[in-house]
């Protein structure tokens, strides 16, 4: 009875022993506020995270990783950190600038200690991008080919260009002609570049998903002619979805004043 009272009591000192072993080489943890894991936002809102970290050995580095849709990865904090606890405040602001649809996000929160041990906790957040408002930019001027004036444009940048430079967007396609008389009609350069004219179109509430939804489903041009004011055209550049308004369409004597005045949303 005696021997196996001693056996109890060697074994209960070893567990403990193991135990007390293991815990030295495992770290605390992470915590993170707030503690959600999973989170549903809009763009441009704003996540106050709070962290902290502790470990049994000194830590030496953090770092925090945003992935977004596992393609675009940011470096948002890589900082040496020194003791066995390190808090941190981060306030997140969630992209604007996300395309239409649903996008993941990962923010991998980790730290390193000096035997080389990873803690890492990550949080998700889901963003579903239904329509982003156009902003709008006025004033643009571009000039009949004629004239010795910028007779095309960067819609994209909202510079005027020359049309002998193929990076424009548009240009006027008017050619010589007895009157000198603006042609009222555009093309670009770029042979992807394609227009569609929708004057039905809602453009003072235009969004990037109902201009790529108007232009998806339009009839597709890649010369647009008997331009008038206030006609609309729709277009694609890359994967920007842009609406154009026409505002005047000047057409006097001579060519040097021909020009067209025009709103971009984009």
């Amino acid at each position: 009875m005696r021997c196996l009272k001693y056996l109890l009591i060697s074994l209960i000192i070893l567990f403990a022993i193991a135990c007390s072993n293991s815990d030295e080489d495992q770290p605390f943890g992470i915590r993170i506020s707030p503690d959600a894991n999973y989170f549903n936002k809009q763009g441009g809102s704003i996540i106050n995270f709070t962290f902290t970290a502790e470990s049994r050995a000194d830590l030496t580095r953090y770092r925090v990783i945003e992935t977004i849709d596992d393609r675009v990865v940011n470096t948002l904090r890589d900082q040496n950190i020194s003791g066995k606890f390190f808090s941190d405040w981060l306030d997140y602001t969630v992209p604007d600038s996300l395309g239409f649809g649903n996008h993941q996000i990962q923010l991998l929160f980790s730290t390193f200690d000096v035997k080389g041990n990873e803690m890492k906790r990550a949080k998700f957040i889901t963003v579903n991008v239904a329509g982003r408002l156009l902003t709008e930019y006025g004033g643009n001027t571009m000039y009949s080919s004629l004239s010795n004036q910028f007779d095309a444009y960067d819609l994209l940048t909202g510079n005027p260009k020359y049309s002998a430079d193929s990076t424009s967007h548009i240009q006027d396609f008017t050619f010589a002609n007895p009157t000198d008389s603006l042609s009222k009609t555009w093309t670009s350069p770029i042979e992807a570049i394609k227009f569609v004219k929708f004057n039905g179109f809602d453009y003072p509430n235009a969004t990037d998903i109902t201009v790529k939804t108007a232009f998806d489903t339009g009839i597709k041009n890649d010369t647009i002619r008997n331009l008038k004011a206030d006609d609309i055209l729709l277009t694609k550049i890359d994967d920007r979805y842009i609406a154009i308004k026409l505002i005047f369409v000047i057409d006097p004597n001579g060519k040097d004043n021909d020009r067209y005045i025009f709103s971009i949303k984009r």
